[in-house]
């Protein structure tokens, strides 16, 4: 039986290359993935949804949500979805993200800031408590993984603006998610900072990309891991690659 037999799991950024591939690689261990994107990406969601299905995996379920119109409501509209369908959710990947836009502060476009702010930071705490019902019902233990990214994060990097801010925050509401549920065992709450991926957020930054990326199969194995029942319980953690 492959390890991830019977687990629903749902995914933000599905078209990014960590959702994507992420997807991919739970789906071979047997999960059922919720394919969570924008609708005016729809054809790679669908090509997405293809290759999990011609790879033999469990057929995904494909929901549509724009981070920068949702509304409170929204996530909870998305809970009673979820709860109608699956009953249970076994863990959230959250890889959608917003770049905003680098440059000084000062010369920071408001609106980019708050969608930048929106996508990276606040859609995974709203989505995150929406859905902790569902995380409640998971079979063994509830896994929610973040992404880090602390080369920015830190504040040491000018012009990453919004989505470095977005980052720093992200790292702390992790932690404290994992600290408010630690003690009944049954949620863990991760991160990961992948350091460089030659994504195609990284090319939009820097055309060449970066000559130390990791290897996003790195990526996907400690996803994998942290999602595997058989595996012991940890939370609060950020793996860096």
């Amino acid at each position: 039986m492959s390890r991830l037999q019977g687990k629903v799991i749902l995914i933000t950024g599905v078209t990014g290359m960590v959702g994507r591939n992420s997807a991919l690689a739970l789906a071979k261990e047997g999960a059922t993935i919720i394919l969570l994107g924008r609708e005016k990406k729809k054809n790679l969601i669908d090509d997405l949804y293809d290759q999990i299905v011609a790879e033999g995996g469990a057929e995904p379920a494909i929901l549509y949500m724009d981070f920068a119109k949702c509304s409170n409501e929204d996530f909870y509209a998305l809970y009673e979805t979820l709860e109608t369908e699956f009953g249970k959710l076994d863990g959230i990947i959250h890889t959608a993200a917003n770049l905003g836009n680098l440059t000084p502060l000062a010369h920071t476009n408001p609106e980019k800031w708050l969608l930048s702010i929106n996508t990276t930071l606040n859609t995974p705490f709203y989505l995150t408590q929406a859905l902790l019902p569902l995380l409640n019902k998971a079979d063994q233990f509830g896994s929610v993984i973040f992404f880090d990214h602390a080369e920015v994060a830190s504040g040491n990097e000018a012009y990453w603006g919004s989505y470095a801010v977005a980052k720093a925050g992200l790292s702390t509401l992790m932690k404290l998610f994992a600290t408010e549920f630690e003690a009944q065992g049954k949620l863990q709450f991760n991160s990961i900072d992948p350091v460089r991926l030659n994504s195609a957020m990284r090319y939009s930054v820097s055309p060449s990309g970066s000559r130390d990326a990791k290897n996003i199969q790195d990526v996907t194995k400690i996803i994998i891991n942290l999602n595997d029942s058989e595996k012991p319980f940890i939370t609060g953690q950020t793996f860096t690659l």
